[in-house]
């Protein structure tokens, strides 16, 4: 089946006929939300880079990585741009379903995160939450993979992209990046991120001055993606409820 969009072309329609009822998607939610809430610690070696067990360590180092008021407003803007093209295009019943399966994805990715503890590398991490998010999803709402993976790659590139024009443009640099390249460079530029080794340290504040040649550490989705996707929707709520001021470069404010 097909429904019509406003422009007259064809938007596929989602699977309704395997889909689980909306109180079990609920009670399914519920029990990954406390399975990850009590999963047992991990005791694994992790690399110096990757040194995060829980989300409440990690927390300061992201609010560190998006100290500026630009980098806040640009990734709240970018949330919350994928939140509403979900909620417009599908409606309130079946974002709600996505809702319940970014939900249930992200936490059993929690538990990946602690499986893939000891590789040097976020990037197996990443594949593993990409994996059940996209699964979840598509178990409760019928959305195909390639949408949903579509608007976590949106949740990401659109941020970054943003900044990066924005800073390219006030350091004199041609702003004409292509996509994938604008995500990789724009975390660089603005808050100085770097994702190469030889980093050089940062300031006493612990802060990037953005001093010439001064660097902090790479951008978190690198090394823990999953606390750095909780993260972009902490960030959001901190911000819409004023716990975390826009000019705060902790959670201390």
């Amino acid at each position: 089946a097909q429904i019509w969009g406003g422009a007259g072309a064809p938007v596929p329609a989602m699977a309704s006929t395997h889909r689980p009822p909306l109180h079990i998607c609920a009670a399914l939610t519920a029990v990954c939300v406390a399975i990850a809430l009590h999963r047992p610690a991990v005791a694994a070696a992790r690399p110096p880079s990757r040194s995060f067990a829980d989300f409440e360590s990690f927390w300061p180092l992201y609010v560190q990585q998006h100290s500026l008021t630009t980098t806040k407003l640009l990734h709240g803007v970018g949330t919350t741009l994928v939140v509403l093209s979900i909620a417009v295009r599908l409606g309130a019943a079946s974002s709600l379903r996505v809702g319940l399966g970014l939900v249930s994805g992200i936490c059993l990715s929690l538990l990946g995160a602690d499986a893939t503890a000891s590789c040097s590398s976020g990037l197996p991490e990443a594949a593993v939450m990409v994996s059940l998010i996209v699964g979840a999803v598509r178990l409760y709402s019928g959305l195909p993979p390639s949408q949903t993976a579509a608007h976590l790659a949106c949740g990401y590139v659109l941020p970054w992209a943003a900044r990066c024009s924005a800073s390219s443009a006030t350091a004199g640099r041609p702003s004409n990046f292509t996509l994938p390249r604008s995500s990789q460079v724009a975390h660089f530029f603005v808050e100085r991120n770097r994702p190469f080794a030889g980093r050089r340290p940062l300031a006493a504040s612990g802060v990037s001055s953005g001093a010439p040649g001064e660097w902090c550490t790479r951008p978190a989705t690198f090394s823990h993606p999953t606390f750095s996707l909780i993260g972009d929707f902490a960030l959001l709520g901190s911000l819409l409820t004023g716990r975390l001021p826009l000019n705060a470069t902790s959670p201390a404010g």
